[in-house]
Formats: structure tokens, sequence, C-alpha cells
């Protein structure tokens, strides 16, 4: 007699259903009368048990809230402890996350380790269930391309960020802080003006899991970009509802038209029409510009909606080479260029050896002060050789591009600004 009989509706749903054995510690709690577990593999220290367990609840409810329906009668998460740890992968029922052995004992690490749980957890609407067209059924024979993993995975993270703050573990300024932080390593890169987020998405396949020296002068990632289009988006519709709706609103359109009601995916103009449905309004400029194309977002404008002041400033006052230096036993190449700056208009490259710097072999010191602490205006000249080419090189260091972003709340944030400004929090 057979003790466990197991059994898939498809091969989709036996492909999605992750096995482990070992000797794992399991850990259980109830979310909206569900039973959780998590199955803990390899070293870890829980300072305080039962208070991680409420917090892991308090995550998983807050999650639920968003599309306010239950679509498991249990869910497992598979944490894997390893000194490598890090990152998820999401399943119909279950999750697999990483974590470092130490990641319970600091502040950081804990909220961290929150902030996954609340991404990975969140696809179980987002990605498993409300879906583009491409992802599922899949085509197991061949890549699935679609322009929307901007939603699957980047507004997944938004709102992951949010599930955060509205169950209490960031202050609102905390939130704000972090938004302006992936905010800043948006617009810091170069390939942000020139890859629009949803080929970045389209082109997964072939150069966002294959990087390259030159990927940041070209591409930007789908979850960070995309994280700031949710951003602007859930804006906007709070703005044209008058603080009826918000992004929220948008999910639950989608779970009970597609996945309940069609029983399919979305299409990427469905998913523009489901916007449009909920703002009241369309938005079909604002996809063609910024999701579609380039174009920078305008923060300022949209953060005004709920009176927040969106200021920047230059990240530094020195010069910058625009280039990182390795040093690989004595020898000091060259590891990245930035586009448009200093080393890439002067004919520096990717794979360089820094054979002389002013007249002199190379230190540490001498490279650190020539990258990181010298004027605007500096002269620098350099010998470097190309493969087999040595060449001379003189360039003259340009302001650093990068700046530094703040999100505040306006002094004079009026009553009804207020007022979105709680809807948008989620309050």
């Amino acid at each position: 007699m057979q003790k466990f009989v197991y059994q898939s509706a498809s091969y989709d749903e036996l492909a999605d259903s992750p096995i482990e054995i070992g000797n794992q510690k399991v850990l259980s709690f109830t979310a909206n009368n569900t039973p959780h577990q998590m199955a803990m593999y390899g070293p870890f220290t829980l300072p305080n048990e039962a208070q991680f367990l409420a917090d892991m609840k308090k995550i998983t409810e807050e999650a639920q809230r968003v599309v306010g329906q239950n679509p498991i009668d249990h869910y497992l998460f598979i944490v894997h402890h390893l000194e490598a740890g890090g990152g998820g992968l999401e399943h119909l029922y279950s999750t697999t996350l990483g974590a470092r052995p130490g990641t319970y004992g600091s502040e950081v690490g804990y909220k961290n380790f929150l902030r996954l749980v609340a991404h990975e957890y969140f696809h179980l609407w987002n990605v498993k269930r409300i879906r583009p067209v491409a992802l599922g059924p899949f085509d197991y024979d061949h890549e699935n391309y679609t322009h929307m993993l901007w939603v699957s995975e980047g507004q997944t993270e938004y709102m992951a960020n949010q599930i955060a703050q509205r169950a209490g573990f960031c202050t609102a300024q905390q939130y704000y802080d972090q938004l302006a932080q992936v905010l800043g390593g948006v617009e810091n890169q170069p390939g942000n003006k020139l890859q629009p987020v949803a080929m970045s998405s389209f082109d997964a396949w072939i150069r966002a899991y294959r990087p390259d020296e030159n990927s940041r002068n070209s591409e930007i990632s789908y979850y960070d970009k995309g994280e700031m289009v949710g951003m602007m988006l859930d804006l906007m519709i709070v703005k044209a509802s008058n603080g009826q709706k918000h992004i929220d609103d948008v999910f639950r359109l989608l779970y009970d038209k597609y996945y309940k009601g069609l029983k399919r995916g979305f299409t990427d103009q469905e998913y523009q029409d489901a916007v449009a449905e909920v703002a009241g309004k369309r938005f079909d400029d604002f996809f063609q510009n910024y999701v579609y194309g380039a174009r920078t977002l305008d923060y300022a404008t949209a953060l005004g909606y709920v009176g927040l002041s969106f200021t920047s400033a230059p990240a530094t006052t020195n010069g910058s080479l625009g280039a990182a230096i390795a040093n690989r036993n004595g020898h000091y190449i060259v590891t990245s260029v930035k586009r448009d700056g200093t080393a890439w208009n002067g004919g520096l490259n990717v794979n360089d050896e820094i054979l002389q710097l002013n007249g002199a072999a190379p230190t540490d010191e001498a490279v650190k002060q020539a990258l990181f602490a010298s004027a605007p205006g500096t002269a620098l000249k350099l010998q470097a050789k190309h493969g087999a080419i040595t060449h001379d090189l003189s360039l003259t260091l340009q302001p650093d591009p990068d700046r530094t972003y703040q999100i505040q709340p306006a002094a004079n944030a009026t009553p009804d600004q207020q007022r979105l400004l709680a809807k948008w929090l989620g309050k």
C-alpha cells in the first residue's frame, strides 16, 4: 500500500511544484485561516521565533488584502540558509527563498528578508494567476517572450515595498527613502535613456541574463524601472480617481476578469485598458512615451499629486573618470566604462591595461585619486595597452553626472494632497 499519492492537474502544475527532501526545521503559522509552513534548511538563528512567525503573518495577510481574494488552501516557504543566500522563485502554492545564516540577527537583514517574502508571496497573484498571455500555459520547447515583465516583476517589487510599509515594517519617510534609492539607480544608469522598459522585458532571454561590460550603457532592469513605472501609475490613478482608486484596484480587475472570468492571461493592450478602466481616463501617451519609449519619468509632478517634494543634487562635486579599474595581481585593468563619460569620450576601453598614470606606474592610491578625489577639469595623462597596442591618452575629468534624489513631505501640502497621500500609502 502506498503511503503517499500525489497528482497534478497538468504538466504545468507538476513543473511548478518543487519537491525537497531533507532534515529541514518546519515552522508553521496561519494567515487568514490558511495554513502556512516554512521548511528551513541550513544553519540559522532566530532571536525570537514567535515574533518572526507573527511578522510573517503580518506580511502575508497584508499581501492578501491587495487583491482581497485568497486563491490557496495551503502555502509553503522553502528557505535555504547559505552564505551566498539571496533571491527567490515563485510557484503556485510555494516559494523557494535564499537567506544567509545571519539574516535574522540584524535589523537591515531581517527587514530585507520580509520584503523578499512580500515579493515572492505577492507572485501568488501577480504572475502565477494575474499574468501576461506569454507566461502560461508555457511552451517548454521555446523561449516565452513578453513586453510585460515590468508589470510581472517590477510591479511585484513595487507592491512588496508597499506591503512592507503598510504592514508597519518601515515609516513613511523610510519608504520614500527606499523609493528614492531605486529611482537614483535607474536615473544614473545610462541604459535607462536608451532601452524602453518594455524592451528590457522582451530582451530578457537574449540580453538581461547574458550581461556584458556594456550592459549598463545600453540596458535597464525591468525590476527597478518597472518599480518606478508602477509608482508613477499608482500616483496617476490616485489623482485621476480623486483618491477613490489605486493600483490595488488594477490587480483586482485583472484577477477577476482574466484569471477567474476568461481563465487566461492578458495582452499588452488589455493591461493598458485595465489601468484606464480603474483610473477613469486613458494614459496612452504615458505608455507610449515611458513604457514603450525611454523618456525620463516626470517624478516631480506625480509625487506632487500627494504633497511630496522631489529634489536632486549632484552625488559629488568631484570629477569623474567614468570608468572602473581593478588591480589584478599588479595589473590595473579597466573593467567598465560609462557611456558619455570622460573615459568613454577619451578613448579608454574595457580590458585596457593602465601602464602609466601621469607619467608614473599606477598605484592603488593614484588610481583612487583619479577615480574619486580629483576636481572637474583635472588633466590626466594615461598610457594604456589595448591588446598588443599601446597608446597615450590625455583626458580632462568631467563633472560626475550622477545625482542623489530625495522624496519628502512638502511643507505646504494641502488637505486634499494629504488625503490622496493616505490612499497611495494604503491607509
